[in-house]
């Protein structure tokens, strides 16, 4: 996609520059199980707070990566902080050789000083290795570029922050010596919360439309005011699919700040219907829930079978089965526990399994 985006409005505001984080361990997915799942989970646009990383991840990567998709040159405007108009042409990712790297959204720019890459990295959750990761993700690049016969463009890295709970404040990697070995290296952040809601309407940014509750409040702002106003800004969007993903968004990226009571008075269900965005989060919901329904079963099928062979089962071992999340571990365990004649082999077993789920290091 090329070509130029974008309207000149309000000054832009002076961020914080520079930034840096935990790759989140991949969440298991359960694709099967014999057991039937009984319990029914009521599943709608009441987007609770998830505090898993995996789910944080999920909450922030899906909604950003839908508005950058919809409307790149707004969120590329807030990551080189101007409102000028913008020559971009879209990168993909899934391009880039090393796919592990997990990269967000790669562009390419060109103004006047001439072409670089823009990495946009929306971050969503805690992470204390953040620059190492930013560090690859910039290698990543160059070694596509290079072996394409590219050279090595300038690249500039943007992180941007909804919530401060997620900035580990760390700013840069050096790594100096007194010899020729070294490395020196930052890259820029933007905090949400920082920016002036005025700046993302006067400027027109729709594709941004969605942050306002998580910008700066002004003096006097209710809760109330924010969502309503922030509302009655989605509503003016034309673009009926961006609209009902403004949201959806909307309402995802603030439930950690603001009631879902508060949400839920402003958008009413049928805002959704027909938002990709709302459909395939209520698909995710839909699949998390079942999973926790099957894991929840899995440990009641293991306990059962306990209470029929030793009729009581001490707290440690309770709490022990409670802390195991893992289907594959909980299947494997219910099938030994079968065999097993003493409470003691149990405790053994269900000690190698927390230390399996666990991993080395833990």
């Amino acid at each position: 996609m090329e070509g130029k985006h974008g309207a000149v409005g309000a000054p832009l505001p002076t961020f914080s520059p520079k930034a840096i984080a935990i790759n989140p361990r991949e969440r298991r997915s359960i694709e099967k199980s014999k057991n039937k799942v009984s319990e029914t989970y009521k599943i709608g646009y009441n987007f609770y707070r998830n505090k898993e990383r995996g789910d944080a991840l999920a909450k922030i990567d899906m909604p950003s990566k839908r508005l950058i998709q919809l409307r790149p040159n707004d969120w590329v405007k807030l990551a080189l902080k101007t409102s000028e108009d913008i020559l971009i042409s879209e990168m993909k990712p899934d391009k880039i050789p090393r796919v592990e790297s997990r990269l967000d959204s790669l562009f390419w720019i060109e103004d006047h000083k001439g072409k670089f890459i823009l990495n946009i990295e929306p971050q969503g959750y805690y992470d204390a290795s953040l620059a190492v990761r930013m560090l690859r993700y910039r290698s990543d690049i160059w070694e596509y570029t290079m072996s394409e016969g590219k050279g090595m463009p300038s690249i500039k890295q943007v992180v941007i922050f909804f919530y401060p709970k997620d900035d580990n404040k760390l700013h840069e990697l050096k790594d100096e010596r007194n010899d020729d070995s070294g490395i020196l290296f930052s890259y820029d952040v933007i905090r949400i919360w920082e920016i002036k809601g005025a700046y993302i309407i006067d400027n027109k940014l729709k594709g941004l439309y969605s942050l306002l509750p998580l910008t700066e409040a002004g003096p006097g702002e209710t809760s109330e005011g924010i969502i309503e106003k922030t509302v009655k800004a989605i509503e003016t969007i034309e673009d009926k699919s961006l609209r009902g993903d403004s949201l959806a968004a909307m309402s995802i990226l603030s439930a950690d700040k603001y009631s879902s009571t508060l949400i839920k008075k402003h958008i009413r269900r049928e805002m959704l219907v027909g938002s990709p965005l709302f459909e395939e989060w209520v698909r995710e919901e839909r699949k998390e829930a079942a999973e926790k329904a099957i894991i929840k079963n899995a440990k009641s099928n293991i306990l059962e079978i306990l209470v029929s062979k030793f009729d009581f089962i001490p707290k440690d071992i309770r709490m022990g089965i409670e802390g195991i999340n893992d289907f594959d571990i909980l299947d494997g365990l219910f099938k030994k526990t079968i065999k097993i004649e003493d409470i003691e082999d149990f405790r053994r077993l269900m000690d190698k399994a927390i230390k399996i789920m666990k991993g080395p290091g833990d």
